[in-house]
């Protein structure tokens, strides 16, 4: 088989899932105002890993994603907990949260002997998507063959949009006037938490794939990408992860195909480069809408 569809196709499908599972979810979290809570789940997910480890016995997939989904969400509920009881503004009781759960993973860490969980610096920033390769298997069906990730991936990805589409009108009435959706119980605060496990379930089966960094990116930009552009909440939706996925394989290839495209001496982190091309966009989307309205009819 090809060099394209044994190393590059495996990684870039694994970065679409990412996408579909994080850039769909995180378009309501954009509409909400609370785009942040991703990033404060990407940091609160260390004592959640380690006590999976711990409950387990082993490094045990299975118990690590689901301790890190529920500190995630844990995080989350504590923030807003600190936000109530100190009158305290969102960001300042994410940050006290997602500070106060690292700071415990880490005690965790080094005091439970729990050091062999596996937590390379570089992993956990920009993930692993260049070493997710189709190994063809011996025996059974093709499918055996694909990195174990993908499975996770696939998972996340169809919870968000089934989420989204079974949910769409209460999401977009807590979206739009939360007041009234709860004094109506249109939307009720059970949807919150729902929607907080689910971002967190997103976020963390990108996380191991992808990176804490691109998962940020992956969150927000979207949404933020489609904005100017959206004239209701699907073609938001539309034009979010039709974009998103472009740049994801646009940067893709540039960060594979770097020495040759930009002159440098190795490939770059496809990760990283994915996060700068989605970064960039939402500025030069603003910035096109914006040129496009002044122009004379």
């Amino acid at each position: 088989m090809s060099t394209l569809l044994l190393i590059d196709l495996p990684a870039v499908c694994a970065a679409l899932l990412a996408l579909l599972a994080c850039g769909t979810i995180g378009n309501w979290l954009v509409l909400r105002k609370e785009s942040m809570s991703g990033d404060a789940i990407a940091h609160a997910v260390l004592p959640g890993l380690v006590t999976g480890y711990l409950v387990a016995g082993r490094h045990s997939v299975a118990a690590m994603f689901v301790g890190a989904a529920c500190a995630g969400l844990a995080a989350i509920l504590v923030s807003r907990w600190i936000g109530r009881s100190a009158r305290l503004e969102p960001g300042a009781s994410l940050g006290i949260a997602f500070t106060a759960f690292f700071a415990l993973g880490v005690a965790l860490l080094e005091t439970q002997d729990a050091r062999q969980v596996d937590l390379d610096p570089g992993c956990v920033l920009f993930g692993a998507i260049e070493t997710m390769f189709f190994v063809p298997p011996d025996a059974g069906p093709w499918y055996a063959g694909l990195p174990r990730e993908f499975w996770t991936l696939g998972l996340a990805a169809a919870v968000s949009i089934a989420f989204s589409i079974l949910c769409a009108k209460e999401l977009a009435a807590s979206a739009f006037d939360p007041l009234h959706a709860r004094v109506s119980a249109s939307a009720p605060r059970a949807l919150d938490s729902v929607l907080l496990f689910i971002a967190s379930l997103a976020i963390v089966a990108s996380f191991e794939a992808v990176g804490s960094l691109l998962v940020i990116a992956l969150i927000a930009c979207p949404s933020l990408i489609a904005a100017p552009f959206a004239r209701g909440i699907v073609s938001r939706f539309a034009i979010g992860l039709s974009a998103g996925g472009a740049l994801t394989i646009a940067g893709y290839a540039l960060a594979a195909h770097a020495p040759s495209i930009l002159g440098t001496e190795t490939a770059l982190n496809a990760a990283g480069m994915i996060a700068v091309l989605l970064a960039l966009a939402v500025p030069a989307a603003h910035g096109l809408r914006a040129l496009v309205s002044r122009r004379p009819a």
